[in-house]
């Protein structure tokens, strides 16, 4: 396993990414011409991945969420759907490509890990009904009293 540069661990190294983390994610939804803002907390366990939070669409914000569950095989994290079907698997690299096939969908996603305590996600969706960019950064929550919609 490579794994990265020695700053800071990866998600399949000890379990470096179990915690609470502020969330902020940039939709552009290419179809709709729109953009939307999630802001909110994940909360990382050994064995599942809950984010909670709103998602603001113009004027309009509703609640939002997403899970997964998590599995360690050897040197790898296997993110499954709640289902428990396959979405995609991380290794111990500190930068890493992803890709996801669904139905006529294509999710290709790219993870940043910049050391235990922060780390980004953009994804690029095409298919026949979708068409949109997302780009999320991921901050860990030290303190409790630290206001996820003032990290940016």
């Amino acid at each position: 396993m490579n794994d990265g540069p020695a700053r800071g661990d990866t998600p399949a190294r000890h379990d470096a990414f179990i915690g609470t983390w502020s969330v902020r994610r940039t939709v552009i939804d290419f179809l709709a011409g729109t953009r939307c803002v999630f802001s909110g907390q994940a909360v990382v366990t050994a064995d599942a991945f809950e984010e909670t939070g709103d998602i603001s669409i113009g004027e309009r914000t509703l609640p939002a969420s997403r899970s997964y569950r998590l599995e360690r095989r050897a040197d790898m994290i296997s993110v499954l759907r709640a289902d428990g079907s396959a979405f995609i698997s991380l290794d111990g690299r500190a930068s890493q490509s992803v890709r996801h096939d669904c139905g006529a969908d294509l999710y290709l996603g790219r993870l940043l890990f910049r050391g235990p305590d922060e780390w980004a996600e953009a994804w690029r969706v095409k298919g026949p009904r979708k068409n949109y960019a997302s780009l999320s950064r991921f901050v860990r929550l030290n303190d409790p009293q630290v206001d996820p919609s003032a990290i940016r």
